[in-house]
C-alpha cells in the first residue's frame, strides 16, 4: 500500500469487469422487484377501499402567517385531536372505536397550503363512506370554530375505489440494481487495493522484489502489438536465462499446475531450450536458479511468498518471475494500444 495505487490498472480492472457488474446489477434488479412483488401480493390479500376528498382552507384575513404552520404533517396531527377526531366520534356514535377510526385517516398537502386532501381507507366500503362524511363535517366545524380560518369546505369528493396495488416497482428494481452494482464495485476495488493479485510485471517487481522476464496470454496467439512485443521480450529473456544457468526450476503456488503449463508453453512455442527448464522439486534445486510462475489477476502474493521462502530455505535462488495467462483485453486497455493496433498505427 505504501507504493500507491496504479490508477490505470484499477481502471482496466473495472472496464474488463463491467459485464460482470452489469449482470450483478441485473440480478439485484430482479431480486429487488421480486421482493416488491412478494410484498405487493401480501398487500393484495388485504386490499382496502379508499376515499379521496379535497378541501379548500380559507384563512382568516390578517392571519395569513398561519399558513406557515399548516402542512401535511400538521394536519395528520390535527386529525387525531379532539377538535376533529372527537367531533367525528360524536357523529359516528359508540359503535366505532376512536383508534380504529384514526388509523383510517391520512392527510396530504401539496405546495399550496390552501388545498388539503384527506384519504379514508378501510376494508368495508360502507364504513369508509360513513367515516368520510364524518371527517368532512368535523373539518367544516373546525373551520368555523378556529379563529385562524374563515372556513374549510369540500371542493371535490371522488368515488370510493378499491386500492390499486402495483405489482412491479421501478424504485425497488432500481434500488436493487444500485445496491448490487455498488457492492460489486466495492468488492472489486477492495480486492484490487489489497494488492494480493498481480496484474503487471511492475506489480511483481514492487511486491516481490524480483524482475519479471515477461508474460504470456490466454488463448491463441494474437496479432496485436502488445502481444508481439511481450513474446519477443519473453523469448529473449528465457534464452538469456538458459544461456546463463544450466538449469532453471519453475515454481508456483498452485501445486505445480501453473509451472507445468508454462513449461509446456515454452516447449510448444519454442521460446527457449526446453531441456533447461523443469518444474520445481525442493530436494533437487540446491544452488540452482528458480523462476516464479505467477498467474494473472489471482490472489497470489501471500502464497507465492511462502513458496519463495521455501525455495530460499532449500538453497535455491529466485532469479526471475513470469506473469502467465494475462487477459489480452486487460493489457490492451492498460497499455492503451488496442485502438492503435486496430488502426494499424
Amino acid at each position: 500500500m505504501q507504493q500507491g495505487i496504479d490508477s490505470r490498472a484499477m481502471f482496466a480492472v473495472f472496464v474488463t469487469g463491467l459485464p460482470g457488474l452489469l449482470l450483478l446489477a441485473a440480478a439485484g434488479a430482479i431480486l429487488g422487484s421480486g421482493l416488491h412483488l412478494a410484498v405487493a401480493l401480501s398487500k393484495a390479500q388485504d386490499a382496502c377501499y379508499v376515499s379521496e376528498t379535497e378541501y379548500y382552507i380559507e384563512f382568516a384575513e390578517g392571519r395569513y402567517e398561519m399558513r406557515d404552520h399548516y402542512n401535511a404533517f400538521t394536519w395528520n396531527d390535527v386529525l387525531g385531536t379532539e377538535l376533529v377526531l372527537g367531533k367525528m366520534m360524536e357523529l359516528l356514535g359508540s359503535g366505532y372505536d376512536a383508534n380504529h377510526v384514526k388509523s383510517m385517516l391520512r392527510a396530504e398537502m401539496l405546495s399550496d397550503v390552501r388545498y388539503l386532501t384527506i384519504f379514508v381507507s378501510g376494508q368495508d366500503p360502507a364504513e369508509v363512506e360513513v367515516v368520510r362524511d364524518a371527517v368532512g363535517a368535523a373539518l367544516e366545524a373546525l373551520g368555523a370554530r378556529m379563529s385562524e380560518f374563515d372556513a374549510i369546505y369540500k371542493i371535490e369528493d371522488l368515488e370510493i375505489v378499491r386500492e390499486k396495488i402495483s405489482f412491479f416497482g421501478w424504485r425497488a428494481a432500481f434500488l436493487g440494481a444500485a445496491v448490487a452494482a455498488c457492492a460489486g464495485a466495492f468488492v472489486t476495488a477492495f480486492r484490487f487495493c489489497m494488492g494480493s493479485a498481480f496484474y503487471t510485471k511492475g506489480d511483481i517487481a514492487v511486491r516481490l522484489g524480483i524482475p519479471a522476464c515477461g508474460m504470456t496470454f490466454r488463448g491463441a496467439d494474437g496479432g496485436g502489438r502488445i502481444e508481439e512485443r511481450q513474446a519477443e521480450m519473453l523469448a529473449g529473456n528465457l534464452k538469456m536465462l538458459s544461456d546463463r544457468y544450466a538449469r532453471v526450476w519453475l515454481v508456483d503456488a498452485s501445486g505445480g499446475q501453473a509451472a507445468e503449463a508454462f513449461l509446456q508453453d515454452i516447449r510448444s512455442r519454442g521460446l527457449a531450450d526446453g531441456s533447461c527448464f523443469e518444474v520445481y522439486r525442493a530436494e533437487a534445486c540446491a544452488d540452482d536458479a528458480v523462476m516464479a510462475v505467477i498467474p494473472f489477476g489471482v490472489p497470489y502474493r501471500e502464497r507465492i511468498l511462502d513458496e519463495i521462502g521455501d525455495v530460499q530455505l532449500h538453497g535455491g535462488r529466485i532469479v526471475s518471475a513470469v506473469l502467465v495467462q494475462a487477459k489480452r483485453r486487460w493489457m490492451r486497455i492498460y497499455y492503451a494500444c488496442g485502438y492503435f493496433d486496430q488502426k494499424g498505427l
